[in-house]
């Protein structure tokens, strides 16, 4: 626990003692409450707040400006399921064994935060609009209650009551959100955890979801609908911050807002496919918003940590913060002693970020001030070893700096090796395949299974 939650919790018994006054009148939750809004897809330069040119978010920028905001937040993938699973476990994804979108699932053997949480007293609750964090990739672990997404992606399996996107658009923020207001009011359990991954921002490109009131915003940007999506996803988030604290449960509440990975637009067009997201991890696509905004003060108003984290320390950052032991062996760190001010983060000099989507196998080393990268499957625009400099629009072989600085890409695929070696892959879990019909009822008839 901080010190400043040590010292906010010894004010309240001291209260108590004085006045009787009961300690659900005084807080009304031994533990504060922590929400996690994913916002898929969304990249950090596009937010207000990270300096984007438009207005596209008026409304996290607040809560940013009210909170602490972290300058360089680097994701561990480019993709939604290792990056997630990444998040939420504090583990690598190739710790994890989450290669493939077809059948990788998040194992048994990995302790999410919301497992953690659970066994700490939180009530834990969770909606998806992504499919691919779904119950049948096993992120439903932990949760007393998750809500799926009912429309799956075209390549995947449709189970019972589900629809591919094909046919129906995602879920909205709203149904998201107001799904996980329906299950707060029905419990009242605090304290709580909430988890919501939203995907308008992902969906930029559907045509079905209606964008004019927001794209009036942004006329003549070549990213209008991309902008569009962002200006809508931040009114919902503001809404569903102001009806969750509206509840007397949710007066200390500690939400974070974030993306999995970003989207690379139009900044790499010599680049093959470089578009959309997971076949490579410029920074357009591993570089996301990581905003901490407390409701009862208890954190700095308008921190800026401009020191580089990962993802990977969002899990023992938030545990540090509700006084809970972290599990051993997390590969992240606790960021709360940088946004108190007290030390930097103790975090190695270099990230490391992979993907292995479909036809990519990139893997590369972050910072400082250059990044590396080994495209080991070919790619289209790209050479196979590759130094960018940070904070560049990459443009894959025209931009690559390697021959004329090649100490620095010595230095950085060296770290590279090192971390490899120190990280070897494990064997991905594969989600379980159904059981025929005929073969089910004569395992059933024979007792070998209920």
């Amino acid at each position: 626990m901080t010190k400043k939650r040590q010292v906010a919790a010894a004010a309240v018994l001291v209260a108590i003692a004085a006045t009787a006054v009961s300690v659900w009148a005084l807080w009304p939750t031994p533990q504060p409450n922590v929400v996690v809004i994913i916002i898929d897809t969304l990249r950090q330069d596009k937010l207000g707040a990270y300096g984007s040119e438009h207005e596209t978010s008026p409304e996290i920028d607040r809560m940013a400006n009210e909170g602490v905001r972290f300058d360089r937040a680097i994701a561990q993938s480019s993709w939604t399921r290792p990056s997630i699973g990444s998040m939420l476990t504090s583990q690598y994804p190739r710790t994890l064994g989450i290669y493939k979108e077809g059948g990788d699932i998040l194992a048994d053997d990995f302790e999410t935060i919301a497992e953690v949480l659970k066994g700490a007293g939180y009530t834990t609750l969770g909606a998806t609009a992504n499919p691919n964090i779904n119950s049948s990739f096993n992120f439903h672990q932990g949760f007393d209650h998750y809500s799926d997404s009912d429309v799956v992606f075209p390549w995947m399996d449709a189970e019972k009551g589900q629809e591919s996107l094909a046919k129906a658009p995602l879920l909205s923020a709203r149904q998201i959100f107001d799904s996980l207001l329906k299950e707060v009011k029905e419990r009242k359990s605090p304290p709580y955890y909430l988890q919501a991954n939203i995907m308008e921002v992902h969906e930029w490109l559907d045509r079905r979801m209606d964008l004019r009131k927001y794209q009036r915003e942004f006329l003549g940007a070549r990213d209008q609908r991309y902008l569009a999506t962002i200006r809508l996803v931040s009114e919902e988030i503001e809404r569903f911050v102001a009806e969750l604290t509206a509840l007397p449960e949710f007066k200390h509440t500690l939400f974070v807002f974030v993306s999995d990975h970003g989207e690379g637009l139009f900044d790499h067009e010599p680049v093959g496919n470089s578009s959309r997201h997971g076949l490579l991890l410029y920074e357009s696509q591993v570089l996301v918003p990581l905003i901490l905004f407390a409701t009862d003060g208890s954190l700095p108003r308008g921190k800026v940590v401009e020191a580089p984290v990962r993802l990977l320390d969002l899990v023992p950052t938030l545990l540090d913060y509700a006084g809970i032991e972290e599990p051993p062996g997390l590969a992240g760190k606790s960021l709360l002693a940088s946004i108190e001010g007290s030390s930097a983060p103790d975090l190695p000099d270099h990230f490391i970020v992979e993907t292995e989507l479909r036809s990519a196998d990139a893997i590369a080393a972050y910072g400082p001030g250059w990044n590396y990268f080994e495209h080991r499957a070919p790619h289209p625009g790209t050479d196979p070893r590759e130094l960018q400099e940070e904070a560049v629009d990459e443009s894959g072989a025209n931009t690559n700096a390697l021959d004329a600085h090649p100490e620095v890409g010595a230095e950085l695929q060296s770290a590279l090796d090192a971390w490899e070696r120190a990280h070897p892959k494990v064997k991905a879990t594969k989600r379980a395949t159904p059981l025929p019909a005929i073969e089910e009822a004569q395992l059933r008839a024979l007792g070998y299974i209920d």
